[in-house]
């Protein structure tokens, strides 16, 4: 009965509209303004850059507009010093890193200060452990064993690389780029827990090598000449998981989708803000290969 009634009123819904003739404005609710923070730094010897910009209206398609006179403070608690990120542009605040040297080192705690109208957002973080990473192999596909299509010669990159196994859990994103272009950025995330997809701990070795299907870098095809570079980032535990569920958010969809809920986030809005600020904070220590694929 209650299905019955249902799909009477979406049939008297649909005759009702398809019968109006006037245009109907809807105006929709574009919410609170928000500042949103993106802080990934890295241990890599190069300018690393923390993201602060404004959110901007859903149906909106240009770049989020950005936040240019914001203080950036990157606060090494451990060794007790502090980084200033200048302003670069196009909500960019950057920190040019020397030769010889990093401001992310394993095992230090960190904390980020965004101070913008004289409120100051805050976050902490731990940087973790690095994985080893022993090459990049470059595997000929022929197209005969269900990694392309049948006649088309290229190649797949395999990766191996080692977890350290102890009572400690380590947590990875491994990104893998093609001629410098970082594939899979938001909708295929490569992650991994102790190069697996689970804890392993209590193990009588000192390491244990990355498995299947995660060493085979997203199944990408690769063509002569072109390059193949994975960097395997190590990430907090509540990092993992903040990628866990914003993937999710971005794949939902579908007959099974789910209700849609806000993406977790890690930075600290004092109370009495007027304008609250969200996004993630991580510190990465990172283990990188490039190889070029044989012509």
């Amino acid at each position: 009965m209650k299905k019955t009634i249902k799909y009477i009123l979406i049939f008297t819904s649909i005759l009702f509209f398809t019968a109006c003739e006037d245009v109907v404005q809807i105006k929709l609710d574009e919410g609170s303004k928000l500042f949103v923070i993106d802080a990934f730094v890295t241990n890599m010897r190069s300018t690393q850059i923390i993201r602060v910009v404004t959110n901007d209206t859903y149906f909106s398609n240009r770049e989020a507009p950005p936040v240019s006179d914001a203080q950036v403070i990157l606060k090494d608690l451990t060794a007790q010093k502090q980084f200033t990120f200048i302003y670069a542009g196009n909500g960019n605040y950057a920190y040019t890193i020397s030769a010889n040297d990093t401001i992310a080192k394993p095992n230090h705690q960190y904390e980020l200060n965004v101070t913008i109208d004289g409120t100051t957002y805050t976050s902490l973080t731990t940087q973790k452990r690095p994985a080893g990473l022993d090459s990049v192999q470059a595997i000929y596909n022929d197209g005969s064993g269900g990694f392309g299509p049948p006649g088309k010669s290229d190649y797949n990159c395999l990766l191996w690389a080692k977890d350290k196994v102890d009572a400690v859990s380590d947590y990875y994103w491994i990104k893998t780029f093609r001629n410098d272009t970082l594939l899979g950025a938001s909708t295929d995330l490569n992650l991994s827990i102790d190069g697996t997809n689970g804890p392993v701990t209590d193990l009588p070795v000192d390491s244990t090598v990355f498995t299947p299907p995660i060493v085979f870098l997203g199944f990408n095809r690769f063509f002569p000449g072109s390059s193949c570079k994975v960097e395997i980032h190590s990430i907090a535990k509540e990092t993992y998981y903040f990628f866990v569920q914003a993937a999710s958010q971005i794949n939902n969809g579908g007959l099974f989708a789910t209700t849609p809920e806000n993406v977790k986030t890690n930075i600290v809005t004092p109370s009495g803000a007027k304008t609250k600020a969200i996004g993630w904070f991580n510190m990465s220590s990172v283990a990188s290969q490039k190889i070029v694929i044989p012509k």
